[in-house]
Parts: structure tokens; C-alpha cells; sequence
């Protein structure tokens, strides 16, 4: 009987646990070997054939578990060995063994034992099975170890995984993120290695992933770290086999190199990111990486995309869940409809009234840009907008042929390939919602650094990041030559951002940085607070609107940032540009309660900034030495009520008018209080 059998194996695996015990090696690497022995034979007892992939531990912080278990080639799990003895309670853990722990714990199918006491776990903080096997501790019982009744039932379950069909967001993110993780470890480890191999004498180009992640500094992240190529690596991966769902590839029989293939001209970068990624895989990458696919290849689009809210979130949410503090880092928070769907009516109506561009959008001679766009919110905004009025002018059947034509002027440039990549999922899902096929050439957005030099010189990259590479030259050709009428957006915020502006804090080689037009003379240290990622973008803007191409100097900003600038002494020099460059200028202030508000009344509840939205508009008209004209209003009260109010607004109805003077606030005077002397004014310190 099978069960007999079982006995007979765990009775050998007492055996030579013994006999390793005895010895004078490591307690938990002596358990290693027959749990191996013991494993593989109970597969080959079920018909299953298993085989155990030893993980290589580098470091006190590594999270690898001991082994990746495959059943027929196929990844199905994972298994951690604790020394005999150890409790397996994680409440009990402590230092590595609870770190490792945090961890794994989310895995799909893992295995936690220390050799008499078995635990199968499924992405769950409790087991699903727990099995015993007794007579005695593991150095003493020998021949006399038993298993109980539900130790096969145990790894008969483990060996028969299979992965769940995915249907909603939230499982997707809570399968997908601690696989990703993982990987990022192992990538970072292998650069470790690596750089052990140079040490010891062996050539620098024979080591794969430090080639990779210097191409990837010279490409995207000058400064970055292992750990930021470690993250961008195990980022792109995932998302490029989640791209492939979308397309209805099958990722079980189907090669990683020919998935990058079938991603065809759509999604040609995320395709060749990964053909690159995985073309050198070796030893214990290859088991994460399939268990990746595994599960991903389980991903029901179709029931995912039913929920359009928690499909909008997707990236935030998988950054919530794989590395919090990368998300509160990268400021990685989605802007609500609420908020873009408005800013895409104004940025029109701009359009319309203000330029004398009657069809908006759709005016063949708009182009319009997102220099930070996330998951392309704003992009698919401006597409179902035009959608929308298209099909009650021109009726359904005019949109199709349309939003391909619009497609073709709307630009997105975003550093982070995962949100990259959901974007680009988000744009294919959108366009065949309407029937529409991508331009010619393709969707124009692009994998890049807004703030880098638009004049730079590619490098010569030896590893073949070649599709990141000309997606960088396209976006530096469309900063440098493209006009565009529109900069739309939300840009990062990030305080003490010196040396993260590029070209815009830095400037060029006989090129002064643009951001030098943002400053006061005698502003001294006020100036400090120009270091930061929103103001770098806002200039960036100004200089692509206003100055990057002489001809045709006319357009509109659209952003929605923190609102330090509207009153800050270090942005004396922002306001007095802005008032020189732009004909025109609403502010709508979204926190009139001040620094730290009720978390009711924020548009982004984790947002503890003021925020404003700010637009500025230049006509070819423009008459440097008269300050624009700037309107301000507030919106008041509760998160729904803002977004009421702002719904309601429209740029002909009566604001308030906001000071005049070319460095004042860029709010409203509020009466005498203005002619009194500033405090700075007598303590001059700061």
C-alpha cells in the first residue's frame, strides 16, 4: 500500500538524518540532503517526478528558502529547512529566521520544516496542513521515525500544486509581489557574486549582470544602486510576462525568448527588455523566474479588467504590496479621475478659448505630453474625452478612425519600467475598447528621463539594451525638435532632491541649467527649496512650452503638484518667471486647510502636502514686461465636495484675482496685511 510505503521512506530518511547528526557539520545543512532523498522518492512513489534545486544562501539577509522543488520540470514550491528542533511558530522567530519569514510567508505553495514537524503554507499567515513525524528527536530515533496520518496528504498537496486562477487585483498583487521580491534578491546576490568573481582575478566582461546594470546606469539611473537595477530587473520581468496575458500568450509552453517575440510591435521594448533579461539565465534564476511565469500565465484578463477601479490601481497596489517604502519613495500614488478628468476639460477649454484651437484635442496641430506618466492616467483620460464628445457629434462610428488619429499626438515619457508596462497594458485595452488601432509607428510613449540633456549622445551599450536605448533617442528627439501645445500632469514631488534634475539642475556643457531661470538675485539659501523633483519638473515644462522651439512658443501647462510655490520666498524667482513668460494663470488651491489636514479632506489621502493646480498659458503674442494675470480659487470642505466644486469650475467664471507684483504670492492680497514689513525683513537669518 502507498501509505506503507511512506513509512518505509520516512523510516530510511530517520535513518540517514541520524547517521548526518552525528557528525560534525551544521545541524540544519545535515537535514538538507535527506530531505532531498526523502522528497524525490515520495514524488517517484506518486508518480511525480521532483526534483530539488538547491538555493545558494550569500548572506545573513538572504530571503531564498533552501530549495525550489519542480515536479516534471515545472516549478510548484518552495522549501525552508530549519534546524532539528527549531520551533516553526513563526511568533517564535526571531532575527533572520523572522525576516526570512516576512519575507516568504506570501508564496503560493511553501513548505517550512525542521525535520519532524512539516508545514504547508499558501500565501496564508496559517497552514494549511501541519504533519508530525514521531518517535523521538531526529540524532536519536533513527529507523523508529513515523509519520502521522496526514504527511503524504501533505506532500502529496505540495507536489500537486497548481496555480490558482487569478480573477481580481488584489490576488494578482498578493501572488505576484513576493515572487518579484525574490527575484530582486537573487539578482542582487548574483551582483554580489559577481563582484567577488573580479576580485579573484576573472574578467569584468564575462559577468553578466554587472554588464547589464552598468548599461542600465548609463540608460536611465546614473546613480543607481544595485539595489535600484536589482528592483528595475525583477520590475520588468513581471511585467512584461503580465503584458503577455493581455495578448493571450500562453506562458507554460512558451519560451521566454519567443514571449518577447509574440509581444510584437505593441509592446516591442517590454518584449526585447526581457528577451534580454532572461536570454543568459543560469542555475537558481531559472526556478524563480518559472514560478513567475507559472503563476502570471494563471491571470484571467478578462475577469480582472470587470473592475475598472482596482484595474487603475493595478501598479500602486502592487507597489503597496511588494515594497511600501519604494512606493512612498517613488511617490507612486494614482490621481483620482475626479481630479484628471477635470484638468483634461480645462487644459481644453484653455485650448479653445484662450489659442483659438475650436477642436481642442483634436486640433491636428495639439500635441500634448505627459512628462511623468505613471500608469498613463491622464493619456487615456484625454482619449476617452474626445471619445466621448466624437461619438455625440460625429456618432459611434467616427471614434475609431479619430482616436488613432489623436493617438498619434499624445506623448508619454515615465522612468519606472512597471508602471511603464502597465501603462502600455492600460493603452492596447483602451484603444481596442473603441475599435482603434495604434498608430503606425506605435503609441509615442517612451521609456526615459524627462529632466536628462534632449542634446545628449546615446552610449554604446555592449549588453543589447538596445530597445531602451532608442526609446531614450526618440524621447530626446520629441524634447528638442517636437512642438507641443500641452504638459499635462502629475510630476513626482521629492524633497532634497539635489543631483536627481539632470539637464534642468545641472545644465550642459556651455548650456547653463535651466533651472537658473527659476532663481532671485540675493534669494541666497531661500533658493534650497528649488531642489526638488516637482519644481524640476515644472521647469522642464516652461522650457518646453515656452522656449524649446522658437516658432511656435504658445501652449498650456496643466499640473497638479505641492503648493509651496504659490507663497514660498525660495520660489521668488518661479513666480517672477512665470508672470513674465505666461499671458495667463489659474490657481486652484486644494488645501486651503493648511499643512497636515484632515485626511478627509485631501484628494490624496497619504498626501500630507498642500496641493494646487496650477495652469499657465502663453499666446505667440506674449508681452515679456507685463505680468500675467493670475486667477485663484479654493475649494473647500470634504474629498467628494472638492471634487464637486472642481467639476463645476470653468475659466470664464469669476475667480479672484491673485497679487500682481512679479514676485508676490500667487495668491489673492489680502488687504492691509500686505503693506506690512515681513518678519524676514527684520531677522534676516534663516
Amino acid at each position: 500500500m502507498l501509505d506503507d510505503e511512506v513509512v518505509k521512506l520516512v523510516s530510511q530518511f530517520g535513518v540517514e538524518t541520524k547517521q548526518r547528526l552525528a557528525g560534525v557539520g551544521e545541524p540544519e545543512e545535515a537535514l538538507r540532503t535527506p530531505i532531498d532523498h526523502l522528497m524525490t522518492a515520495i514524488g517517484e512513489l506518486i508518480g511525480k517526478t521532483t526534483i530539488l534545486d538547491g538555493e545558494t544562501h550569500l548572506s545573513e539577509i538572504s530571503s531564498r528558502p533552501d530549495f525550489a522543488v519542480r515536479v516534471k520540470g515545472a516549478v510548484v514550491g518552495y522549501l525552508e529547512v530549519k534546524q532539528a528542533g527549531l520551533s516553526l511558530d513563526p511568533a517564535s522567530f526571531t532575527g533572520h529566521n523572522k525576516d526570512q519569514w516576512n519575507r516568504l510567508k506570501d508564496l503560493p505553495n511553501l513548505i517550512y520544516t525542521n525535520g519532524t514537524e512539516w508545514r504547508l503554507y499558501r500565501a496564508e499567515a496559517e497552514p494549511v496542513l501541519v504533519a508530525q513525524l514521531s518517535g523521538g528527536p531526529l540524532d536519536v530515533a533513527g529507523a523508529g521515525l513515523t509519520p502521522d496520518t496526514t504527511f503524504r496528504q501533505l506532500i502529496t498537496d505540495f507536489l500537486g500544486w497548481i496555480p490558482v486562477p487569478i480573477r481580481t487585483v488584489s490576488k494578482l498583487v498578493h501572488t505576484v509581489a513576493p515572487i518579484t521580491r525574490m527575484l530582486r534578491t537573487k539578482v542582487r546576490e548574483q551582483l554580489e557574486v559577481e563582484r567577488e568573481n573580479v576580485k579573484k582575478g576573472e574578467s569584468a566582461n564575462k559577468q553578466v549582470f554587472l554588464g547589464l546594470a552598468s548599461d542600465w546606469r548609463k540608460l536611465l539611473f546614473p546613480d543607481a544602486t544595485d539595489e535600484v537595477f536589482a528592483d528595475g530587473y525583477a520590475q520588468t520581468v513581471t511585467f512584461a510576462l503580465l503584458l503577455a496575458r493581455t495578448e493571450g500568450i500562453d506562458l507554460e509552453s512558451t519560451s521566454l525568448h519567443e514571449v518577447g517575440q509574440k509581444l510584437g510591435t505593441e509592446h516591442s521594448l517590454m518584449g526585447k527588455a526581457l528577451q534580454l533579461l532572461t536570454g543568459d539565465l543560469k542555475g537558481d534564476f531559472i526556478p524563480t523566474i518559472d514560478l513567475l511565469r507559472r503563476v502570471i500565465g494563471a491571470v484571467q484578463w478578462d475577469a480582472v479588467r470587470k473592475n475598472k477601479d482596482t484595474y487603475l490601481h493595478l501598479y500602486e497596489n502592487f507597489l503597496a504590496e511588494y515594497d511600501p517604502e519604494l512606493r512612498k519613495a517613488t511617490g507612486t500614488y494614482y490621481t483620482p479621475h475626479e481630479v484628471v478628468d477635470q484638468m483634461v476639460r480645462l487644459a481644453e477649454e484653455a485650448l479653445v478659448t484662450k489659442l483659438g484651437k475650436p477642436k481642442g484635442f483634436l486640433d491636428p496641430s495639439v500635441t500634448t505630453i505627459d512628462p511623468a506618466m505613471g500608469t498613463g492616467t491622464f493619456l487615456h483620460s484625454i482619449i476617452e474625452h474626445v471619445a466621448e464628445n466624437v461619438a455625440k457629434t460625429g456618432g459611434p462610428g467616427a471614434v475609431a478612425g479619430t482616436i488613432k488619429e489623436l493617438a498619434g499626438r499624445l506623448i508619454g515619457f515615465e522612468l519606472q519600467l512597471g508602471s511603464y508596462a502597465v501603462a502600455e497594458l492600460r493603452t492596447t485595452d483602451l484603444l481596442k475598447s473603441y475599435d482603434a488601432s495604434p498608430p503606425k509607428d506605435g503609441m509615442r510613449m517612451f521609456v526615459a528621463d524627462t529632466l536628462s540633456d534632449p542634446h545628449a549622445a546615446e552610449a554604446q551599450l555592449g549588453s543589447g539594451l538596445g530597445a531602451i536605448s532608442e526609446s531614450k533617442r526618440r524621447a530626446n528627439k520629441i524634447k528638442s525638435d517636437v512642438p507641443v501645445t500641452v504638459v499635462i500632469g502629475n510630476p513626482p514631488y521629492g524633497d532634497k532632491a539635489e543631483g536627481q534634475g539632470g539637464w534642468i539642475e545641472k545644465g550642459a556643457s556651455g548650456v547653463p541649467a535651466p533651472l537658473d531661470a527659476f532663481r532671485f538675485p540675493g534669494n541666497g539659501l531661500n533658493e534650497r527649496m528649488l531642489k526638488n523633483l516637482y519644481l524640476y519638473f515644472w521647469r522642464w515644462a516652461t522650457w518646453k512650452v515656452f522656449e524649446s522651439v522658437p516658432t511656435d512658443e504658445a501652449g498650456v501647462i496643466c499640473f497638479i503638484t505641492t503648493a509651496g510655490y504659490l507663497r514660498g520666498p525660495g520660489t521668488k524667482g518661479m513666480r517672477r518667471y512665470l508672470r513674465q513668460e505666461a499671458d495667463e494663470g489659474w490657481i486652484i488651491d486644494l488645501t486651503p486647510e493648511g499643512i497636515r489636514p484632515d485626511v478627509s479632506t485631501r484628494i490624496f489621502p497619504g498626501v500630507q502636502q498642500p496641493l494646487a493646480i496650477g495652469i499657465f498659458l502663453r499666446s505667440q503674442s506674449n508681452i515679456a514686461d507685463q505680468p500675467a494675470v493670475i486667477h485663484y480659487r479654493t475649494l473647500e470642505g470634504k474629498q467628494k465636495e472638492k471634487f464637486t466644486q472642481l467639476s463645476e469650475l470653468n475659466l470664464g467664471m469669476e475667480w479672484q484675482t491673485a497679487r500682481s507684483g512679479w514676485t508676490d504670492a500667487l495668491t489673492p492680497a489680502a488687504g492691509a496685511w500686505d503693506e506690512f514689513p515681513a518678519v524676514i525683513d527684520f531677522f534676516p537669518w534663516a
